[in-house]
């Protein structure tokens, strides 16, 4: 056993050039990398429905020949995945911290879904402004439906918004 911790802790010197800052440098990428790889393809879904939400946007755009400044929409998109980011990181810290489950993504699996669901409403009104007549109209619409039947009240999609004032026959 001691030939294996001898091999490791010379491999840690070469790699870190024996200097402090080196060896503290490889240690916090360990950490940020064991942190961080059970995560992986949770980080890697909602950042795929955001580049494919900002890709119809852009489309979307083109259409109504709008100009498009790069900065304000990857600055826009960078802030959004900065935030799932953030978001994912902290269930995750949660999960560990406060739930001490190392393999249960309990917290970062509905934070994701959370996420994921939200990108793809997006996208499926994005394709609906693309072709109105497309498939996804029906999708939409079963959405809706399931949305006012969760919340009580009736759902106007014409300017985004819900209307208030018309309450449910469930809350009357």
């Amino acid at each position: 056993m001691m030939p294996i911790i001898n091999s490791i802790g010379n491999m840690f010197q070469g790699l870190s050039a024996g200097t402090t800052l080196g060896k503290i440098a490889i240690a916090a990428g360990s950490l940020i990398t064991a942190f961080y790889s059970p995560i992986a393809l949770l980080l890697a879904a909602c950042f795929a429905f955001t580049a494919t939400d900002m890709f119809y946007g852009i489309k979307i755009a083109y259409k109504n020949k709008k100009k498009i400044e790069s900065h304000k929409n990857w600055k826009g998109t960078l802030t959004k995945l900065a935030d799932e980011f953030v978001i994912i990181s902290l269930a995750r810290l949660l999960e560990l911290a406060v739930l001490n489950q190392d393999g249960v993504f309990v917290l970062t699996g509905g934070a994701t879904t959370i996420i994921a669901l939200t990108e793809l409403w997006s996208i499926i009104e994005n394709l609906n402004t693309l072709n109105p007549h497309g498939p996804w109209k029906a999708l939409g619409r079963f959405l809706k439906k399931k949305g006012e039947d969760y919340i009580g009240t009736e759902i106007d999609l014409s300017d985004g918004n819900t209307n208030s004032n018309k309450l449910d026959s469930k809350e009357s």
